[in-house]
């Protein structure tokens, strides 16, 4: 069960940084002139960890079609 509580722990720490991504997408994209390439980082930078979390929940037998834009 360690390996269990270990992954879950991992997965909410990614699930937080997915959130933090995710606002600070919202911070960039909410200006008239937006900076493209810090968008197109947190876009890359949230691609990573969903990526991540679907491998973290694949140990649960979870399985996840995530598409690649994010």
């Amino acid at each position: 069960m360690e390996t269990n509580d270990s992954t879950l722990i991992e997965v909410l720490q990614t699930l937080e940084q997915i959130k933090l991504v995710n606002e600070r997408l919202a911070f960039h994209r909410s200006f008239e002139e937006s900076d493209t390439n810090a968008i197109h980082n947190f876009e890359r930078l949230k691609a990573n960890f969903l990526s991540q979390l679907a491998i973290l929940l694949n140990e649960f037998d979870v399985k996840l079609n995530l598409p690649i834009a994010a």
